[in-house]
């Protein structure tokens, strides 16, 4: 006897890593009369109803044990050389993903499976994706690294669509998901304390390619020469911000396909930057004309309205655009932000990543001034000065904002924004990068308070 999923209900299922997707695993593996052992070797525990169930344990595995374990289901930031990784290996124990098991249980369900990855840009373009094909009335479900584990995405039956974004720490573990359409954007560095060589972070992301489908629609950025190299080993549609003999290509506000005009990237106007002509390129040739005409496509992406946290306007006050691009945790994300907007006041700094600024110091023309908060505020500060751009240290996000805005309302310039596009991590100050945007959101909101209440 099996499960939904493939395995002896009475021999026990180790799932690793107890934060969202580990818990999603434990009840849904639970629910099906399945023997599951939990485990997280940091504070990780499961609900008191979850462990009452007496299918479920809270147990580390010991030497006796590894005989009698089918698999583990191992969480995404779980690095794959702990020692208990190890010792499974030495046993022979299947180590999966929790996307894994979503396949096992969706994919005779007639669903089209797309994946989406890369290093900036891969939410927008889920989001959009997914955006266009419910405008067509398609059953849609969106998730994996994009908010909801698979586990708790609902059932989209025969002709639905199973939407992921997929993280390079979700592909390296990944076994069988084997998607229909596939989107690598972009790779720039980071994760390399996991990946250790930019080739490593390269490899974990092309799974995505190595295990879909041989009929699937493949498509590849190709502006990082680590990706142009790569083109030539799969069967892909290329796209490029820079180069014209890609598949896809953005000239003059176009977006091109093989030098026939498609669309004018102005029809999107909640899609601005060259960021974004990318994500609309990535989506575009995925879609259509395979899944959606043009025609409904762009019908579709003119009504998306993008991500919190992702270029999001939380407000004008006297003249000043608030932009809330939080989700910039690191310089190659950052810098296609400040390329947005043409006079910026920039709100940058956190706990630094291994690139630091990276890119954003050859991208300071719009920049008018930075306001650095965090960790890496002294840092960025001095970075940003030795580029030739003035740079304040102001350490609070809500120093940053009053003083950024101050300066922007002095000098009164057309098309002036306050952005934050820290190009860090969110840890040092805030929970995570969403509650650092709602942190500034929430400081715009008291400084229109307080210019009202001096008006």
């Amino acid at each position: 006897m099996q499960t939904v999923y493939g395995f002896n209900p009475s021999r026990p299922v180790l799932v690793y890593g107890l934060g969202s997707s580990g818990r999603a695993a434990v009840e849904k593996l639970a629910d099906t009369g399945q023997q599951v052992w939990a485990w997280d070797d940091g504070e990780g525990a499961l609900p008191a109803d979850v462990l009452a169930q007496p299918n479920v344990e809270q147990r580390q595995p010991t030497g006796a044990d590894w005989p009698d374990i089918q698999a583990i289901i191992k969480a995404p930031g779980i690095p794959n050389d702990t020692p208990l990784l190890e010792v499974a290996r030495q046993y022979g124990v299947a180590i999966l993903g929790e996307t894994d098991l979503l396949w096992r249980r969706e994919h005779r369900s007639g669903a089209i499976w797309l994946g989406v990855t890369g290093t900036n840009g891969k939410s927008t373009t889920t989001a959009l994706i997914a955006h266009c094909l419910r405008a067509v009335g398609k059953k849609v479900a969106v998730g994996g690294n994009l908010g909801i584990p698979g586990l708790n995405l609902p059932e989209v039956g025969q002709g639905g669509f199973f939407v992921l974004e997929l993280s390079s720490y979700q592909l390296e573990i990944m076994q069988e998901l084997a998607v229909d359409g596939a989107v690598f954007l972009n790779l720039t560095p980071d994760h390399l304390d996991r990946h250790i060589t930019m080739e490593g972070y390269r490899d974990a992301k092309l799974r995505l390619f190595n295990l879909a489908q041989p009929t699937a629609t493949c498509v590849l950025g190709i502006d990082q020469p680590i990706l142009h190299d790569a083109a030539s080993a799969y069967r892909v549609l290329t796209l490029s911000t820079l180069q014209p003999n890609a598949d896809f290509t953005v000239a003059d506000g176009v977006l091109y396909h093989r030098a026939e005009p498609q669309v004018a990237l102005r029809e999107f106007p909640n899609l601005p930057g060259p960021h974004n002509a990318q994500n609309l390129m990535a989506a575009f040739a995925l879609l259509v004309p395979r899944w959606l005409t043009a025609a409904e496509f762009i019908a579709g992406a003119q009504t998306f309205k993008g991500l919190p946290h992702r270029l999001e306007k939380v407000g004008t006050l006297a003249g000043v655009k608030f932009i809330n691009d939080s989700k910039a945790t690191n310089g190659d994300s950052a810098v296609y932000a400040l390329k947005s907007y043409s006079t910026v006041y920039w709100i940058c700094g956190g706990k630094p990543k291994t690139d630091g600024l990276g890119a954003c110091l050859g991208a300071l023309q719009q920049v008018r001034a930075a306001f650095t908060i965090g960790a890496a505020g002294t840092d960025f500060a001095k970075a940003i000065r030795a580029a030739g751009t003035p740079a304040f240290e102001c350490k609070t996000m809500e120093r940053a904002v009053a003083e950024a805005f101050a300066a922007a309302k002095s000098e009164r310039l057309e098309g002036a924004v306050v952005l934050l596009a820290p190009a860090a991590a969110s840890y040092d100050q805030f929970r995570n990068y969403e509650h650092r945007g709602d942190v500034f959101a929430n400081c715009v909101r008291a400084l229109a308070e307080s210019e009202r209440g001096t008006a």
